[in-house]
């Protein structure tokens, strides 16, 4: 018997799962990421487990294009 009640949706699991915009918030503006972590990791921890490596992603990757910036700048000096 199969499910034609428009009204009765059926839940795919697909609630649990963060937004693209979400994710890329979350990697370009890490502490926005933290936020999304800590207000859903009780209710929807699948999005604040995507939304904090989002944030460890867009940190390290900050880090290192600082560290290359750096190296570059003191090389036009030699």
């Amino acid at each position: 018997m199969s499910n034609e009640n428009p009204l009765i949706e059926m839940n795919d699991g697909n609630d649990d799962q963060l937004s693209t915009g979400l994710k890329v918030l979350s990697f370009c503006i890490p502490i926005a990421g933290a936020i999304i972590f800590f207000s859903n990791k009780n209710t929807h921890p699948q999005k604040a487990q995507t939304a904090c490596y989002a944030a460890l992603i867009g940190m390290g990757v900050g880090l290192v294009l600082n560290i290359i910036m750096a190296l570059m700048g003191g090389m036009v000096g030699m």
